[in-house]
């Protein structure tokens, strides 16, 4: 009974295909914000016509640049920050909600706050200067 067990876990175990790759995106869509981006990646090359973006619960539209090649990449320019999310609408009217990728709002601020070594130790240097420039008078 014991090699009748093993024999089917063997034959399930060859019998399972590897997952099929994805197939890579034929158009990749850049929509750059003040502190984020917004990356769609498309299955097809998009037909021409507007695209627009949801920006304070309105359509507004958005310039896109495209670039032909393989995959074909649009990009375009947004001034204002978003959150981390949006919606976008293609020409065919098919929404797409784009998660934002690269640091926050608030991992930027706390990366701003931070000062290098080299400031660090020219503002220390400063400091030491200023002191000694009191204690001579």
């Amino acid at each position: 009974m014991r090699y009748l067990v093993v024999a089917l876990l063997v034959m399930a175990g060859l019998g399972c295909r590897k997952p099929e790759p994805a197939p890579p995106p034929q158009a990749r869509l850049i929509v750059r914000f003040l502190d984020r981006d917004a990356v769609l990646d498309l299955a097809a090359v998009p037909a021409e016509g507007p695209w627009r973006l949801m920006n304070a619960g309105l359509w507004e539209p958005l310039d896109i640049r495209w670039k032909l090649g393989t995959p074909s990449i649009g990009a375009a320019v947004v001034g204002r920050t978003a959150p981390d999310w949006v919606l976008l609408e293609d020409p065919a009217q098919d929404t797409h909600r784009v998660i934002m990728r690269g640091p926050g709002p608030e991992e930027l601020a706390s990366r701003n706050e931070r000062m290098d070594p080299t400031e660090r130790d020219a503002l220390a240097l400063l400091g030491v200067l200023w002191v000694l420039s009191w204690v001579r008078r």
